[in-house]
């Protein structure tokens, strides 16, 4: 009996298979049971014409740094860029993290340097004048 991902490469519908094989590396991160090696080793033999050329985009390698959110951007990518090189790093990631929950990196904290100091600053400095205006309203109110 074929599997759901052989009888998808079946029928020869592009769009589908690209589909059906982000919702199956999604539902089977670890691939334990080698459906995905198959199917991408049936796609690259029949030459299905499943892959574009990959973008260019790099990639993060470093371990590290792949979290849930580095996931989800990713699979943003694949559907714009259904790329073999793409598909297999997202394979990479997924099994990284579902391998272990604690392989979930921490949330990068929020930088107090760089493009949103000018913004700290900036409020800063007009809080700073707001109240030291209003104290001056404040005070010649009183003595005058």
């Amino acid at each position: 009996m074929p599997t759901q991902l052989e009888t998808i490469l079946a029928g020869n519908n592009i769009t589908e298979i690209q589909h059906q094989l982000r919702i199956y590396l999604m539902n089977h991160p670890l691939d334990n049971d080698g459906e995905l090696a198959k199917a991408i080793t049936k796609i690259n033999e029949q030459q299905l014409g499943v892959w574009m050329v990959h973008d260019g985009k790099v990639f993060i390698e470093d371990e590290i740094k792949w979290n849930q959110s580095y996931l989800a951007e990713q699979q943003i990518e694949l559907h714009n860029n259904f790329s073999q090189e793409r598909f297999l790093h997202m394979m990479a990631v997924a099994g990284f993290l579902a391998s272990d929950p604690s392989n979930e990196a921490p949330p990068e904290p929020f930088k107090l340097y760089g493009a949103s100091m000018g913004t700290i600053m900036t409020v800063g400095v007009i809080i700073f004048c707001i109240i030291a205006i209003t104290m001056v309203v404040f005070i010649r109110n009183q003595y005058i």
